[in-house]
């Protein structure tokens, strides 16, 4: 039977084995466009935050460092930061195909600039916030570093948190920046509050679970809440359900991501996705159309049925001669698509860009 260190161990061991054929966590062909895609960088986030505590923890007890104690906060705190940030723009990086040279200096300016404001956070809290906000005994409480108390860290940890959004949040040309400020402040505040529960109320009051439960924490909401996975790396595709081109599928997106229309008919000299007529398939009988800001809508441009199904939804696309347009409506990955009396059936999904 092991034990519960041990227990831990294994997991962190089985989890750095299960990396994907091109050694990451992260890979856009193995994360489907559903909505559990939005925890993929959450648990990315998390399974370094679990190793840099590892990490540290091996330094302080095995190695035995020449800094005095008193400094172990600062630098679990600092190196926790820094590694969630580094966890961050790698995961993004990984997810683009940047290259190792435009991956290198974005992870070490992250990685610093994260390093260097938690540090600054960790030192304004404990020397001065603290010795102004307390008197007499009270104060001579708050800024000894050898006490365990969430009462005069808590600031810390939203500082850290704070500090690891501001990194990546530099690197992204602060695209995202409410996210990143509040995520990762929220981050760092939720790992505090993992940290003081397994320590005060949790698995024997032990420092241990402590500190795996602050990286463990403070990784999945920063990976959760600062940067999840944008659309952008996903991409449009019509697929025919039918059993006379079953499986046939064409993307619906432009390779340069300038705004373009499929087509779906029989026209004689064939469209983007040809149907024959004999399953009611008229010449030009839909078409699907993105937009510059990556929105898809699907059109009706024939008299015959043409339906759009989704769930508690049913949408008649069929062209009207008394409007001056074509009915239109907007399409989520998923959606099927009936032409004529149920006899073609389409569906639009959305997969990695990588695979046009």
């Amino acid at each position: 039977m092991l034990s519960p260190r041990q227990a831990l161990g294994v997991v962190w061991f089985q989890a750095l084995r299960s990396r994907t054929t091109d050694g990451s966590f992260v890979n856009i062909f193995l994360i489907p466009y559903t909505w559990y895609r939005h925890l993929a960088m959450g648990f990315w986030c998390a399974a370094w935050g679990l190793m840099i505590w590892a990490v540290v923890l091996t330094v302080f007890v095995k190695l035995s460092m020449g800094w005095h104690p008193s400094m172990d906060g600062s630098i679990l705190i600092c190196a926790l930061a820094g590694g969630i940030a580094f966890a961050s723009v790698a995961g993004e990086a990984v997810l683009r195909r940047r290259s190792v040279f435009a991956s290198s200096w974005r992870l070490l300016l992250a990685t610093s600039l994260t390093v260097g404001l938690a540090f600054a956070g960790y030192w304004f809290w404990t020397e001065v916030f603290n010795r102004l906000a307390y008197s007499d005994q009270a104060a001579l409480d708050a800024v000894e570093p050898s006490l365990v108390s969430l009462r005069y860290r808590i600031g810390v940890f939203g500082l850290a948190g704070l500090a690891s959004g501001l990194g990546p949040l530099m690197l992204r040309k602060f695209r995202g920046w409410f996210n990143h400020l509040v995520g990762g402040t929220t981050a760092g505040l939720a790992g505090g509050i993992a940290w003081h529960l397994l320590n005060y109320q949790g698995l024997g009051s032990d420092l241990f679970y402590a500190g795996a439960g602050l990286g463990l924490v403070w990784g999945f909401v920063h990976g959760l809440l600062c940067w999840g996975l944008p659309d952008e790396l996903y991409a449009g595709w019509l697929r025919v359900m039918s059993w006379n081109r079953h499986s046939r599928r064409i993307p619906i997106d432009a390779m340069d991501g300038a705004p373009s229309e499929r087509f779906v008919g029989h026209f004689t000299r064939g469209l983007d996705l040809f149907l024959p007529a004999e399953d009611q398939v008229l010449e030009m009988h839909l078409s699907v159309a993105v937009d510059e800001e990556q929105r898809y809508s699907a059109r009706g441009l024939s008299l015959q049925p043409t339906r759009v199904r989704r769930f508690l939804e049913r949408i008649n696309l069929s062209y009207d001669a008394r409007r001056p347009t074509p009915l239109q409506t907007k399409l989520s990955s998923g959606d099927r698509i009936e032409l004529g009396d149920g006899g073609t059936e389409l569906e639009f999904i959305m997969l990695p860009k990588e695979e046009q």
